[in-house]
Protein backbone atom coordinates (compact mmCIF):
# COMPACT_ATOMS: atom_id res chain seq x y z
CA UNK A 1 0.00 0.00 0.00
CA UNK A 2 2.85 2.40 0.82
CA UNK A 3 4.39 1.73 -2.60
CA UNK A 4 1.08 2.64 -4.32
CA UNK A 5 0.86 5.88 -2.33
CA UNK A 6 4.47 6.74 -3.19
CA UNK A 7 3.83 6.16 -6.88
CA UNK A 8 0.64 8.25 -6.68
CA UNK A 9 2.45 11.15 -4.97
CA UNK A 10 5.21 11.04 -7.57
CA UNK A 11 2.69 11.10 -10.44
CA UNK A 12 0.70 13.87 -8.75
CA UNK A 13 3.76 16.08 -8.54
CA UNK A 14 4.41 15.46 -12.24
CA UNK A 15 0.82 16.25 -13.20
CA UNK A 16 0.82 19.45 -11.17
CA UNK A 17 3.92 20.62 -12.98
CA UNK A 18 2.25 19.71 -16.26
CA UNK A 19 -0.30 22.50 -16.65
CA UNK A 20 -2.25 20.61 -19.29
CA UNK A 21 -4.12 18.69 -16.59
CA UNK A 22 -5.57 21.97 -15.29
CA UNK A 23 -6.66 22.92 -18.81
CA UNK A 24 -8.31 19.55 -19.43
CA UNK A 25 -9.86 19.18 -16.00
CA UNK A 26 -10.94 22.73 -15.15
CA UNK A 27 -10.47 25.41 -17.80
CA UNK A 28 -11.87 23.52 -20.80
CA UNK A 29 -15.13 22.25 -19.21
CA UNK A 30 -15.82 25.59 -17.54
CA UNK A 31 -15.17 27.58 -20.73
CA UNK A 32 -17.28 25.25 -22.87
CA UNK A 33 -20.06 25.35 -20.29
CA UNK A 34 -20.11 29.16 -20.60
CA UNK A 35 -20.37 28.84 -24.39
CA UNK A 36 -23.03 26.10 -24.34
CA UNK A 37 -25.08 27.99 -21.77
CA UNK A 38 -24.90 31.20 -23.81
CA UNK A 39 -25.97 29.43 -27.01
CA UNK A 40 -28.51 26.90 -25.75
CA UNK A 41 -29.36 28.03 -22.23
CA UNK A 42 -32.28 30.29 -23.18
CA UNK A 43 -34.18 27.55 -24.98
CA UNK A 44 -33.04 24.68 -22.79
CA UNK A 45 -35.86 24.80 -20.21
CA UNK A 46 -38.09 27.07 -18.19
CA UNK A 47 -37.08 25.54 -14.90
CA UNK A 48 -37.64 27.94 -12.03
CA UNK A 49 -39.29 30.57 -14.24
CA UNK A 50 -42.79 31.94 -13.75
CA UNK A 51 -44.89 31.88 -16.91
CA UNK A 52 -47.44 34.68 -17.37
CA UNK A 53 -49.91 34.56 -20.26
CA UNK A 54 -51.29 37.74 -21.82
CA UNK A 55 -55.05 37.38 -22.24
CA UNK A 56 -57.57 40.06 -23.24
CA UNK A 57 -61.27 40.43 -22.43
CA UNK A 58 -64.09 42.36 -24.10
CA UNK A 59 -67.15 42.62 -21.82
CA UNK A 60 -70.02 44.00 -23.90
CA UNK A 61 -72.52 42.15 -21.71
CA UNK A 62 -72.35 44.30 -18.59
CA UNK A 63 -74.58 41.85 -16.73
CA UNK A 64 -74.09 39.57 -13.72
CA UNK A 65 -72.74 36.65 -15.77
CA UNK A 66 -70.13 38.87 -17.41
CA UNK A 67 -69.29 40.34 -14.03
CA UNK A 68 -68.86 36.90 -12.46
CA UNK A 69 -66.60 35.83 -15.32
CA UNK A 70 -64.53 38.98 -14.87
CA UNK A 71 -64.16 38.24 -11.16
CA UNK A 72 -62.82 34.77 -11.95
CA UNK A 73 -60.32 36.19 -14.44
CA UNK A 74 -59.09 38.69 -11.88
CA UNK A 75 -58.62 35.91 -9.33
CA UNK A 76 -56.52 33.98 -11.84
CA UNK A 77 -54.56 37.15 -12.60
CA UNK A 78 -53.89 37.64 -8.89
CA UNK A 79 -52.38 34.14 -8.79
CA UNK A 80 -49.88 35.23 -11.44
CA UNK A 81 -50.92 32.86 -14.20
CA UNK A 82 -52.31 35.47 -16.59
CA UNK A 83 -52.03 39.18 -17.24
CA UNK A 84 -55.45 40.57 -18.11
CA UNK A 85 -55.98 43.34 -20.68
CA UNK A 86 -59.44 44.91 -21.20
CA UNK A 87 -60.69 46.21 -24.55
CA UNK A 88 -63.69 48.37 -25.31
CA UNK A 89 -65.18 46.43 -28.21
CA UNK A 90 -64.94 43.24 -30.22
CA UNK A 91 -62.98 44.85 -33.05
CA UNK A 92 -60.23 46.03 -30.71
CA UNK A 93 -60.06 42.62 -29.01
CA UNK A 94 -59.78 40.69 -32.26
CA UNK A 95 -57.10 43.09 -33.53
CA UNK A 96 -55.07 42.59 -30.34
CA UNK A 97 -55.18 38.80 -30.75
CA UNK A 98 -54.33 39.00 -34.43
CA UNK A 99 -51.28 41.23 -33.93
CA UNK A 100 -50.02 39.19 -30.99
CA UNK A 101 -50.54 41.90 -28.39
CA UNK A 102 -52.30 39.16 -26.40
CA UNK A 103 -52.24 35.43 -26.92
CA UNK A 104 -56.03 35.11 -26.70
CA UNK A 105 -59.08 37.26 -26.00
CA UNK A 106 -62.49 36.52 -24.45
CA UNK A 107 -65.49 38.06 -26.22
CA UNK A 108 -68.64 38.45 -24.08
CA UNK A 109 -71.43 39.46 -26.47
CA UNK A 110 -74.19 41.95 -25.53
CA UNK A 111 -77.15 40.35 -23.75
CA UNK A 112 -75.12 37.32 -22.62
CA UNK A 113 -76.47 37.43 -19.05
CA UNK A 114 -80.08 37.91 -20.13
CA UNK A 115 -79.87 35.02 -22.57
CA UNK A 116 -78.31 32.63 -20.05
CA UNK A 117 -80.74 33.54 -17.27
CA UNK A 118 -83.63 33.08 -19.69
CA UNK A 119 -82.35 29.64 -20.70
CA UNK A 120 -81.56 30.68 -24.26
CA UNK A 121 -78.41 29.92 -26.23
CA UNK A 122 -75.50 32.31 -25.69
CA UNK A 123 -71.83 32.29 -26.71
CA UNK A 124 -68.65 33.03 -24.81
CA UNK A 125 -66.14 33.33 -27.65
CA UNK A 126 -62.39 32.81 -27.44
CA UNK A 127 -60.20 34.26 -30.19
CA UNK A 128 -56.60 33.10 -30.17
CA UNK A 129 -53.38 34.12 -31.87
CA UNK A 130 -52.06 31.50 -34.28
CA UNK A 131 -48.57 31.77 -32.75
CA UNK A 132 -49.83 31.28 -29.17
CA UNK A 133 -51.52 27.85 -29.15
CA UNK A 134 -50.79 27.22 -25.47
CA UNK A 135 -52.37 30.50 -24.36
CA UNK A 136 -55.37 29.85 -26.60
CA UNK A 137 -55.82 26.36 -25.20
CA UNK A 138 -55.68 27.60 -21.62
CA UNK A 139 -58.13 30.40 -22.37
CA UNK A 140 -60.51 27.89 -23.99
CA UNK A 141 -60.27 25.66 -20.92
CA UNK A 142 -61.12 28.58 -18.64
CA UNK A 143 -64.15 29.49 -20.78
CA UNK A 144 -65.29 25.87 -20.92
CA UNK A 145 -65.07 25.42 -17.16
CA UNK A 146 -67.00 28.65 -16.59
CA UNK A 147 -69.69 27.58 -19.07
CA UNK A 148 -70.05 24.25 -17.30
CA UNK A 149 -70.50 26.06 -14.01
CA UNK A 150 -73.21 28.29 -15.47
CA UNK A 151 -75.04 25.30 -16.92
CA UNK A 152 -74.88 23.56 -13.59
CA UNK A 153 -76.38 26.67 -11.97
CA UNK A 154 -79.28 26.74 -14.42
CA UNK A 155 -79.82 23.01 -13.97
CA UNK A 156 -79.91 23.47 -10.21
CA UNK A 157 -82.54 26.24 -10.51
CA UNK A 158 -84.74 24.11 -12.76
CA UNK A 159 -84.38 21.14 -10.43
CA UNK A 160 -85.40 23.32 -7.48
CA UNK A 161 -88.46 24.47 -9.41
CA UNK A 162 -89.47 20.92 -10.32
CA UNK A 163 -89.06 19.77 -6.73
CA UNK A 164 -91.30 22.58 -5.51
CA UNK A 165 -88.58 24.21 -3.43
CA UNK A 166 -89.06 27.47 -5.34
CA UNK A 167 -91.76 29.03 -7.45
CA UNK A 168 -91.62 30.36 -10.99
CA UNK A 169 -91.13 33.86 -9.67
CA UNK A 170 -87.96 32.72 -7.90
CA UNK A 171 -86.50 30.89 -10.90
CA UNK A 172 -84.58 33.83 -12.32
CA UNK A 173 -83.22 34.88 -8.92
CA UNK A 174 -81.99 31.36 -8.09
CA UNK A 175 -80.41 30.93 -11.53
CA UNK A 176 -78.76 34.32 -11.16
CA UNK A 177 -77.41 33.43 -7.73
CA UNK A 178 -76.16 30.04 -8.93
CA UNK A 179 -74.62 31.58 -12.03
CA UNK A 180 -72.73 34.21 -10.08
CA UNK A 181 -71.62 31.96 -7.21
CA UNK A 182 -67.84 31.77 -6.62
CA UNK A 183 -66.15 29.05 -8.64
CA UNK A 184 -65.30 25.86 -6.80
CA UNK A 185 -62.31 25.50 -9.11
CA UNK A 186 -59.18 27.48 -8.37
CA UNK A 187 -56.73 28.00 -11.22
CA UNK A 188 -53.25 29.21 -10.42
CA UNK A 189 -49.59 28.34 -10.18
CA UNK A 190 -48.53 25.41 -8.04
CA UNK A 191 -45.10 25.13 -6.47
CA UNK A 192 -43.78 21.68 -7.30
CA UNK A 193 -40.37 20.09 -7.06
CA UNK A 194 -38.74 19.59 -10.43
CA UNK A 195 -36.30 16.81 -11.21
CA UNK A 196 -34.52 18.77 -13.89
CA UNK A 197 -31.28 20.72 -13.75
CA UNK A 198 -31.05 24.34 -14.80
CA UNK A 199 -28.95 24.93 -17.95
CA UNK A 200 -25.82 26.18 -16.15
CA UNK A 201 -25.65 23.19 -13.83
CA UNK A 202 -26.48 20.73 -16.59
CA UNK A 203 -23.75 21.88 -18.96
CA UNK A 204 -21.05 22.14 -16.29
CA UNK A 205 -21.95 18.70 -14.90
CA UNK A 206 -22.04 17.06 -18.32
CA UNK A 207 -18.84 18.60 -19.61
CA UNK A 208 -16.93 18.00 -16.38
CA UNK A 209 -17.72 14.28 -16.65
CA UNK A 210 -16.75 14.29 -20.34
CA UNK A 211 -13.30 15.76 -19.69
CA UNK A 212 -12.93 13.49 -16.66
CA UNK A 213 -12.51 10.60 -19.09
CA UNK A 214 -9.34 12.16 -20.48
CA UNK A 215 -7.93 12.72 -16.99
CA UNK A 216 -8.75 9.13 -16.02
CA UNK A 217 -7.06 7.82 -19.14
CA UNK A 218 -3.72 9.16 -17.97
CA UNK A 219 -3.32 6.31 -15.47
CA UNK A 220 -2.96 3.68 -18.20
CA UNK A 221 -1.20 5.77 -20.83
CA UNK A 222 1.48 6.80 -18.32
CA UNK A 223 2.17 3.14 -17.53
CA UNK A 224 2.48 2.31 -21.21
CA UNK A 225 4.80 5.29 -21.69
CA UNK A 226 6.95 4.10 -18.79
CA UNK A 227 7.05 0.58 -20.25
CA UNK A 228 8.25 2.05 -23.57
CA UNK A 229 10.86 4.21 -21.85
CA UNK A 230 12.10 1.37 -19.61
CA UNK A 231 11.04 3.02 -16.35
CA UNK A 232 8.39 0.39 -15.68
CA UNK A 233 10.97 -2.39 -15.91
CA UNK A 234 13.08 -0.76 -13.19
CA UNK A 235 9.99 -0.48 -10.97
CA UNK A 236 9.23 -4.16 -11.44
CA UNK A 237 12.85 -5.02 -10.58
CA UNK A 238 12.28 -3.40 -7.19
CA UNK A 239 10.19 -5.12 -4.50
CA UNK A 240 7.00 -3.52 -5.87
CA UNK A 241 4.06 -5.63 -7.01
CA UNK A 242 2.19 -4.94 -10.26
CA UNK A 243 -0.94 -4.28 -8.20
CA UNK A 244 0.82 -1.45 -6.36
CA UNK A 245 1.87 0.12 -9.65
CA UNK A 246 -1.63 -0.08 -11.10
CA UNK A 247 -3.17 1.08 -7.82
CA UNK A 248 -0.83 4.06 -7.57
CA UNK A 249 -1.53 5.16 -11.15
CA UNK A 250 -5.29 4.80 -10.65
CA UNK A 251 -5.16 6.66 -7.35
CA UNK A 252 -3.52 9.58 -9.13
CA UNK A 253 -6.40 9.84 -11.58
CA UNK A 254 -8.97 9.56 -8.78
CA UNK A 255 -7.37 12.36 -6.75
CA UNK A 256 -7.00 14.67 -9.75
CA UNK A 257 -10.57 13.93 -10.81
CA UNK A 258 -12.01 14.68 -7.38
CA UNK A 259 -10.03 17.91 -7.02
CA UNK A 260 -11.06 19.04 -10.51
CA UNK A 261 -14.72 18.31 -9.79
CA UNK A 262 -14.66 20.23 -6.51
CA UNK A 263 -13.07 23.24 -8.19
CA UNK A 264 -15.60 23.11 -11.03
CA UNK A 265 -18.54 22.91 -8.62
CA UNK A 266 -17.34 25.90 -6.62
CA UNK A 267 -16.38 27.96 -9.67
CA UNK A 268 -19.63 27.29 -11.55
CA UNK A 269 -21.68 28.14 -8.47
CA UNK A 270 -20.14 31.59 -8.13
CA UNK A 271 -19.44 32.39 -11.78
CA UNK A 272 -22.50 30.88 -13.49
CA UNK A 273 -25.06 30.59 -10.73
CA UNK A 274 -25.17 26.78 -10.96
CA UNK A 275 -27.27 25.03 -8.32
CA UNK A 276 -25.87 21.59 -7.53
CA UNK A 277 -28.09 20.78 -4.56
CA UNK A 278 -27.25 19.13 -1.25
CA UNK A 279 -23.45 18.99 -0.74
CA UNK A 280 -23.68 15.50 0.78
CA UNK A 281 -25.65 14.16 -2.17
CA UNK A 282 -23.32 15.83 -4.67
CA UNK A 283 -20.30 14.37 -2.86
CA UNK A 284 -21.71 10.84 -3.17
CA UNK A 285 -22.34 11.24 -6.88
CA UNK A 286 -18.97 12.86 -7.58
CA UNK A 287 -17.01 10.11 -5.80
CA UNK A 288 -19.02 7.41 -7.55
CA UNK A 289 -18.75 8.88 -11.05
CA UNK A 290 -15.00 9.50 -10.73
CA UNK A 291 -14.43 5.90 -9.63
CA UNK A 292 -16.63 4.63 -12.47
CA UNK A 293 -14.80 6.68 -15.10
CA UNK A 294 -11.34 5.69 -13.86
CA UNK A 295 -12.43 2.05 -13.92
CA UNK A 296 -13.80 2.33 -17.47
CA UNK A 297 -10.68 4.05 -18.77
CA UNK A 298 -8.49 1.44 -17.07
CA UNK A 299 -10.47 -1.32 -18.72
CA UNK A 300 -10.33 0.33 -22.16
CA UNK A 301 -6.62 1.06 -21.85
CA UNK A 302 -6.00 -2.55 -20.87
CA UNK A 303 -6.77 -3.63 -24.45
CA UNK A 304 -4.04 -1.40 -25.88
CA UNK A 305 -0.38 -2.28 -26.40
CA UNK A 306 0.96 1.27 -26.73
CA UNK A 307 0.13 4.64 -25.23
CA UNK A 308 -1.03 5.89 -28.63
CA UNK A 309 -3.48 3.00 -28.99
CA UNK A 310 -4.76 3.54 -25.48
CA UNK A 311 -5.27 7.26 -26.07
CA UNK A 312 -7.18 6.65 -29.30
CA UNK A 313 -9.41 3.97 -27.78
CA UNK A 314 -10.11 6.07 -24.72
CA UNK A 315 -11.01 9.12 -26.83
CA UNK A 316 -13.47 7.08 -28.89
CA UNK A 317 -15.09 5.67 -25.75
CA UNK A 318 -15.22 9.08 -24.06
CA UNK A 319 -16.95 10.78 -26.99
CA UNK A 320 -19.35 7.87 -27.56
CA UNK A 321 -20.44 7.70 -23.92
CA UNK A 322 -20.80 11.48 -23.79
CA UNK A 323 -23.11 11.50 -26.80
CA UNK A 324 -25.16 8.55 -25.57
CA UNK A 325 -25.27 9.96 -22.03
CA UNK A 326 -26.73 13.33 -23.03
CA UNK A 327 -23.68 15.47 -22.35
CA UNK A 328 -24.16 17.67 -25.41
CA UNK A 329 -27.86 17.15 -26.17
CA UNK A 330 -30.26 16.19 -23.35
CA UNK A 331 -31.91 12.80 -23.82
CA UNK A 332 -35.30 12.56 -22.14
CA UNK A 333 -38.52 10.63 -22.35
CA UNK A 334 -38.80 7.03 -23.45
CA UNK A 335 -37.41 5.08 -26.36
CA UNK A 336 -34.32 3.26 -27.52
CA UNK A 337 -31.90 6.17 -27.00
CA UNK A 338 -33.25 6.87 -23.52
CA UNK A 339 -32.78 3.23 -22.55
CA UNK A 340 -29.34 3.06 -24.20
CA UNK A 341 -28.17 6.14 -22.27
CA UNK A 342 -28.51 4.19 -19.03
CA UNK A 343 -25.39 2.17 -19.83
CA UNK A 344 -23.28 5.34 -19.44
CA UNK A 345 -22.00 6.90 -16.22
CA UNK A 346 -22.72 10.30 -17.79
CA UNK A 347 -26.47 9.73 -17.81
CA UNK A 348 -26.56 8.30 -14.31
CA UNK A 349 -24.56 11.22 -12.91
CA UNK A 350 -26.90 13.75 -14.55
CA UNK A 351 -29.94 11.75 -13.46
CA UNK A 352 -28.67 11.64 -9.90
CA UNK A 353 -28.18 15.41 -9.84
CA UNK A 354 -31.69 15.85 -11.25
CA UNK A 355 -33.16 13.59 -8.57
CA UNK A 356 -31.23 15.55 -5.96
CA UNK A 357 -32.61 18.85 -7.31
CA UNK A 358 -36.18 17.63 -6.88
CA UNK A 359 -35.77 15.53 -3.76
CA UNK A 360 -33.44 14.61 -0.93
CA UNK A 361 -30.13 12.82 -0.51
CA UNK A 362 -31.95 9.48 -0.41
CA UNK A 363 -33.12 10.01 -4.00
CA UNK A 364 -29.55 9.84 -5.33
CA UNK A 365 -28.92 6.35 -3.98
CA UNK A 366 -30.10 4.50 -7.15
CA UNK A 367 -27.71 6.53 -9.33
CA UNK A 368 -24.94 6.17 -6.73
CA UNK A 369 -25.33 2.39 -6.55
CA UNK A 370 -25.35 2.03 -10.34
CA UNK A 371 -22.17 4.11 -10.66
CA UNK A 372 -20.47 2.09 -7.94
CA UNK A 373 -21.57 -1.08 -9.75
CA UNK A 374 -20.01 0.19 -12.97
CA UNK A 375 -16.81 1.00 -11.07
CA UNK A 376 -16.62 -2.46 -9.53
CA UNK A 377 -17.28 -4.42 -12.73
CA UNK A 378 -15.17 -2.28 -15.06
CA UNK A 379 -12.45 -1.95 -12.42
CA UNK A 380 -12.16 -5.70 -11.92
CA UNK A 381 -11.83 -6.28 -15.65
CA UNK A 382 -9.47 -3.35 -16.10
CA UNK A 383 -7.14 -4.33 -13.25
CA UNK A 384 -6.88 -7.86 -14.64
CA UNK A 385 -5.97 -6.60 -18.11
CA UNK A 386 -3.55 -3.92 -16.96
CA UNK A 387 -1.73 -6.18 -14.51
CA UNK A 388 -0.99 -8.53 -17.38
CA UNK A 389 0.32 -5.64 -19.41
CA UNK A 390 2.51 -4.49 -16.53
CA UNK A 391 4.22 -7.88 -16.31
CA UNK A 392 5.23 -7.76 -19.97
Amino acid sequence: MSAAVTIALKDLSQRVRDRSVFIIGIVAPLALAFIFNAIFGGGFSDVGQNITLDIGVVDEDGGPIGGAFGDILREIEADGLIELVSYDDEEAGRAAAETGEVGAVFLLEPGLSDAILAGANAALTVVGNVDAPTTTQIASSIAEQFSLGVRRGNTAAVAALISGAIGTNDLEAVAREAGTAPSALTIGTVEAATRQLDPSTYFVAGLSVFFMFFIAGLSVTSMLDERRDGTLGRLLAAPISPSSIVGGKSLTSVVIGLVAMVILIIASTFLMGADWGSPAGVALLVVAVVLAIVAIMTMVGGFAKTAEQAGNLQSIVAVTLAMLGGTFVPISGEGFLADLSLVTPNAWFLRGLGDLAGGSIGDVLPAFLVLIGIAVVAGAIGLTLVRKAVRV
